[in-house]
């Protein structure tokens, strides 16, 4: 990586760099941590910023002078933090009170049209509002990969909701995250849009990353 030409190398973190809402294991926390001495590196999630804490953050040294190195993209790229002493949002494209009661809306009425109301055990939160992203989990938040994992292996069942849902919500981009999630932005507000802000952040050109 030292002689690599590319200066910014961006992960997604989820099924990447850990099984879904896993922790970092020690063995890539350190191949982070030593990426970090030669490259620049982005992580760009679904989750939100406390998710990243609990997943990532959590798993690295409390503090490295390489932390200038690294950038946090949580809520599909829809806010930024970079390290100054301390975690420091350097932008938030977060959803109107209008623009989240629509979404509330249309999502639930689409889960009942379908039959996907919400299952006899949950756990943690089936809707959960990031600020900046709606995110939709058939199981809640804090499912175990292992009932996760068996639910929608074939991604049907989140294509049916998203078909059906789309044309409600036009003016929203609503994608697949993880095994079990659906994640909501404004049209427009998505990883590729925190790659380009990423771009102007760091006066960086695109052709100097890699996105993993």
């Amino acid at each position: 990586m030292t002689t690599h030409p590319k200066q910014l190398i961006i992960f997604d973190l989820d099924g990447t760099l850990a099984l879904s809402k896993s922790p970092l294991d020690a063995k890539m926390a350190e191949l982070i941590m030593r990426l970090l001495e030669r490259k620049k590196v982005a992580v760009i999630s679904g989750g939100g910023y406390p998710q990243f804490h609990t997943q990532f953050l959590n798993s690295l040294p409390d503090n490295s002078d390489n932390f200038n190195n690294l950038f946090i993209l949580p809520t599909s790229g829809t806010q930024l933090y970079s390290w100054k002493g301390t975690w420091n949002q350097q932008y938030a494209e977060h959803l109107t009170p209008p623009e989240k009661e629509k979404i509330m809306t249309s999502l639930n009425s689409t889960l009942k049209h379908l039959g996907l109301e919400q299952p006899k055990k949950i756990y943690g939160d089936l809707i959960e509002d990031r600020g900046s992203q709606i995110t939709f989990s058939a199981l809640g938040q804090k499912a175990p990969l292992e009932l996760k994992s068996v639910w929608d292996p074939d991604q049907k069942k989140r294509r049916a909701i998203i078909a059906l849902l789309q044309p409600r919500m036009p003016e929203f981009d609503i994608r697949m995250g993880g095994t079990t999630s659906i994640d909501i932005t404004r049209r427009g507000v998505n990883k590729a849009y925190g790659i380009r802000k990423l771009e102007e952040y760091l006066n960086m050109h695109v052709d100097q990353m890699l996105f993993v």
